[in-house]
């Protein structure tokens, strides 16, 4: 069993419960806000967006190079692959924490719940505020809102936000299945990567506003901190397991 100093499992009195990562979502939720706002009013949260449409323009990737980051940008933001990857990793630490049984006695376990509420999130809020604001695309070469764009907020960038710390939260968070701070911090930095390029991809291929990133990751850390809730909101798990 690692110490608590080597950072891998805390003792009961210490473990982070579903209140902290509530109070994260809300945190999160008012921020958001406040780029909704910034959007409507043309703040200068959005202030950068126009000067960086205009030098993508000048720099877009053409044939092998398009597609092939086309491609990147679809596989780490798209819907059709994210769904499976954090679905598939939620399914198998169901079923590894609580043993087989039916389809629908796994599908009801916590981690199947937790990403549920997660994608629930995302896709209430987002397409809340995208058909609310209307707002269009660059690729339009107008920024105009209740136009019947869905630019903000970004939903590739709160998918892959979304998938990949979620994934972190069900393999090594407190209540996932092999709970280890230390690989936990090993693996926050890999995945902010992942989630950095995915969302510069959506906008360097023009699909979209400079500021729709930020809002797209805004959006999926909401949705984490809410999965998080549902995943930290069972009994506590007994501390059996050595980690590394």
């Amino acid at each position: 069993m690692e110490s608590q100093s080597a950072g891998t499992l805390l003792d009961p009195p210490t473990r982070p419960t579903w209140r902290s990562s509530v109070v994260a979502a809300v945190v999160g939720a008012l921020v958001f806000a406040v780029c909704i706002w910034q959007v409507v009013v043309r703040g200068p949260f959005i202030a950068w967006d126009w000067q960086f449409h205009y030098y993508v323009d000048a720099h877009h990737p053409m044939g092998w190079a398009k597609i092939f980051l086309d491609v990147m940008a679809s596989v780490t933001g798209e819907r059709l692959f994210t769904i499976p990857m954090v679905g598939g990793t939620a399914w198998y630490v169901a079923r590894k924490q609580g043993g087989p049984g039916s389809f629908w006695n796994i599908a009801t376990r916590r981690p199947m719940m937790a990403v549920l509420a997660g994608l629930a999130t995302i896709a209430s809020i987002g397409y809340g505020t995208k058909f609310g604001l209307g707002r269009t695309g660059p690729h339009h070469n107008m920024d105009v809102l209740h136009a019947g764009g869905q630019a903000f907020p970004s939903g590739h960038a709160a998918n892959t936000f979304f998938t990949g710390f979620f994934i972190l939260c069900l393999l090594f968070s407190q209540a996932g299945l092999y709970p280890s701070r230390s690989r936990l911090r090993r693996m926050i930095p890999v995945v902010g990567v992942v989630v950095m390029i995915a969302g510069a991809l959506m906008s360097w291929l023009d699909y979209h506003w400079l500021s729709d990133i930020p809002g797209g990751w805004l959006l999926g850390f909401i949705a984490c901190m809410v999965a998080l809730s549902v995943l930290r909101a069972g009994p506590r798990r007994p501390q059996s397991r050595a980690s590394t």
